[in-house]
Order: structure tokens, then sequence, then C-alpha cells
């Protein structure tokens, strides 16, 4: 049987044509909600990761300028810098920064959200401790600081920062600190930050 070389297609021949397509068809659209889903998983963990980044560079930066003697546990982690009190504590489940002048909160910022713990390590006298010495007036700072922010799925990420020398000399009659660190730090400031599961 042959066929005639005007005649169109057969039935069969549109139904497996359009078979064909619908495979194609299906195939790039599971494709490209896929490609869709893992961009937006992508998306939420850069955004997550540069909260991370932001807050662990402003701590960095808020413990490398701290004040003497402005160290203190009240509701958080407050230091002094500038003309300003810096505080940082975990509420509602987010790390935040406020700033506060006078007692007063004059901004306040949330810096991680999702946040399920937040420790502070201090490191006084070549000892690493939970606590601030207790005493009249404001006690020295501590040569280091630690922030371990806890994170679900039992994730921890730590910052260790290195605080300015509080190391007095009496010159002339007046108090001058010597540098922002001692020369063993190599710089300005020194941080780790670890991730671990």
């Amino acid at each position: 049987m042959t066929r005639d070389p005007v005649a169109g297609v057969t039935l069969i021949e549109m139904v497996v044509a359009l078979a064909i397509f619908a495979l194609i068809g299906g195939a790039g659209y599971s494709m490209l909600d896929q490609v869709l889903r893992t961009d937006a998983r992508t998306s939420a963990r850069l955004d997550r990761l540069g909260d991370m980044q932001r807050a662990l560079f402003l701590a960095g930066q808020d413990f490398a300028q701290a004040k003497g003697h402005s160290v203190s546990l009240e509701d958080g982690l407050s230091l002094g810098r500038d003309n300003v009190v810096i505080r940082y504590r975990l509420a509602d489940g987010a790390l935040r920064r406020d700033l506060l002048d006078a007692g007063e909160s004059v901004a306040e910022q949330v810096l991680v959200k999702d946040v399920q713990g937040l420790r502070w390590r201090f490191l006084q006298g070549g000892r690493w401790g939970t606590g601030l010495p207790a005493g009249a007036g404001r006690p020295r700072n501590p040569r280091a600081v630690e922030m371990v922010l806890a994170l679900p799925g039992g994730q921890e990420v730590r910052q260790v920062a290195v605080l300015p020398a509080e190391a007095d000399l009496v010159w002339a009659g007046s108090w001058h600190r010597l540098g922002p660190f001692s020369a063993a730090f190599k710089g300005l400031m020194e941080v780790t930050i670890a991730v671990s599961s």
C-alpha cells in the first residue's frame, strides 16, 4: 500500500507526536519547578549567611572599639563605644543589637532571626569563664569575648574577639592608655569564626 504524497498525517501519527510533545513539556516543567525551588532555598540560605556575616562584623567592630571598664552583663552583654552603650541580647528568638544613649533606646537592630540560644564567655587572667568579676565600680574589660549563637539543627556559630588592652600608665600626672592592643595580637582585631554541627 502506497501513500498519497499529498495526504496529511494519520491520526496515529498525530497522537504519537502529541504524546512525545507532552512528555517533553512535562519533563521541562519538572526541571523548571526544581530549578525554582532550588533557587528559593539558595536565596534563603544566602540571606541568612548575609545576616550572620553582618552580625559578626558589627560585633567584631563593637568589641574592637569598646571603651575601658565598659563591658557588663546587664540584660545581655553591654559595652561602651564612642558616646553610646551597645547591648547584644537574645529576644523573641533573634539576636538584637540595641544602641542606648543615657539609658534610653536610640535604635534597635534585629541582626539574626531564628536563634535558639546565646552564650558568652570571657578571657580574664588567662582563663575562660562565663561571668565577669563583681566588685566596686566597673571591673576591667576582659581580654577577649566569645559569643556563641545556637541555631536550629544543633549548629553553632562562634566568634572570638579581642578587646582593647586596658593597661594604664601614669605619665606626667595623667593617665594614658597604651595602644589599642598588645603587639602580640598583630593588628587591631583577631576574630575566629567557627561553624560546628
